[in-house]
């Protein structure tokens, strides 16, 4: 995972549920850049997508902890041989 998606992943945790342009604002970053990236973390399982239920109908983006804890489990290993 690089710098940018795990500032995504990250966000998500801390704050929570967020959509694309909240999440553009709070990194600083264009939200074409953001929404590949966000594209990229849902096609790995690391975040899902919701539709908002007001009119508008956003996507929201949510971390899923169990597919994150997945990810720490696996580096874990990866790493231990060095730690």
């Amino acid at each position: 995972m690089n710098l940018r998606r795990g500032r995504i992943v990250h966000m998500l945790a801390s704050l929570g549920p967020a959509t694309a342009e909240d999440l553009a604002i709070a990194l600083s970053t264009n939200q074409a850049t953001l929404i590949r990236e966000l594209s990229i973390l849902s096609d790995a399982g690391i975040i899902r997508v919701t539709r908002s239920p007001t009119v508008d109908s956003r996507q929201i983006f949510a971390v899923d902890p169990p597919a994150i804890a997945a990810e720490m489990a696996q580096a874990r290993q990866f790493f231990s041989p060095w730690l």
